[in-house]
């Protein structure tokens, strides 16, 4: 972002999806409650998790909750990794999806940073106390943020064969990160991150589309799907993680701006028609409209979480 790029719009923006929004408080962070969540300790890979009961056997289901922010950092699909082979073999375990949206100050930022803490403070319960590592938001530009991420790969040793899935054609279409594999990683459920697009049908009815990552660019308003979990580290103690799950684009009105913006800027001088921007002394060209009538393809998309083996200890 940059000095093309409006805050302001882009907080009132926010605002105005946020109140807009279906206020089903328990899948938003900001306003969730966790009375009725517990933690359970999983050993592929081995992680507290923050779940729920369903349905009458109480299967276990991952907790998720969506925040609301602008994409101000962010490491997507595709990967394009340089350097040798060896050492494209040697990232395979740090590697990652990562986002970090910021709210420019609004309350429900500052509300999901709330909800955070809580969580913390009801999963480090289940650790030696001083074992679990304080949690803290990141911050862009002076305002909170808040950072997620989610592995691509899990080694063999900690994954659960039926959990092995490929990966989306918008996450691998070159086949680069299943080239680098080699039998001793995998792509799991628990490395799987949704990309959608919100959009409106003609009947006024909200869908959502599968789309490719790329679309997403720093400035756009976004939902971040994001569940919880501590991660034991090497130093012998334990790190609360935000793990991405899924990443839905709703509004790129002021990134566009800021993008025409940019453009503009480049010129020395500039004729602004009623509708076009050109050069000075550049002939007009004349182009034949083309008219597209039919309806985007849509489909309802949602993270399946399959049932996950818990360790007998956990309870």
């Amino acid at each position: 972002m940059d000095e093309f790029y409006s805050k302001g719009n882009a907080g009132d923006t926010l605002a105005q999806l946020i109140q807009d929004r279906n206020m089903d408080s328990r899948f938003y962070l900001s306003t969730c409650e966790f009375a009725d969540l517990t933690v359970n300790l999983f050993s592929q890979p081995r992680a507290w998790r923050l779940c729920s009961e369903t349905g009458q056997d109480s299967t276990l289901e991952e907790a998720c909750f969506k925040v609301q922010g602008v994409l101000c950092g962010k490491d997507l699909p595709p990967v394009n990794q340089t350097g040798s082979r060896l050492s494209r073999l040697r990232s395979r375990k740090f590697i990652r999806q990562y986002v970090k949206v910021t709210g420019f100050g609004n309350e429900d930022m500052l509300q999901c940073v709330k909800r955070i803490e809580m969580a913390y403070l009801k999963m480090s319960d289940h650790f030696k106390e001083g074992t679990v590592e304080p949690w803290q938001p990141s911050l862009f530009e002076g305002y909170v943020a808040l950072e997620a991420n989610t592995r691509y790969f899990t080694h063999t040793n900690h994954a659960n064969p039926g959990d092995i899935v490929d990966f989306a054609p918008h996450v691998d279409s070159g086949g680069r990160l299943k080239d680098i594999m080699e039998g001793e990683y995998v792509h799991t459920t628990d490395n799987r991150v949704d990309y959608l697009e919100r959009v409106t049908g003609p009947d006024g009815e909200t869908r959502y589309r599968v789309v490719d990552p790329v679309i997403f660019k720093s400035g756009d308003i976004v939902e971040a799907v994001v569940a919880f979990a501590i991660i034991p580290t090497k130093k012998n103690t334990a790190k609360l993680h935000l793990l991405l799950r899924g990443l839905v684009l709703l509004d790129q009105t002021e990134r566009n701006s800021a993008a025409i913006m940019r453009m503009r800027n480049r010129y020395r001088a500039i004729n602004i028609g009623q509708s076009v921007c050109q050069p000075v002394g550049q002939p007009s060209l004349k182009r034949k409209l083309m008219f597209y009538d039919t309806d985007p393809e849509t489909e309802e998309t949602g993270r399946q979480f399959t049932r996950m083996r818990v360790d007998s200890d956990a309870n």
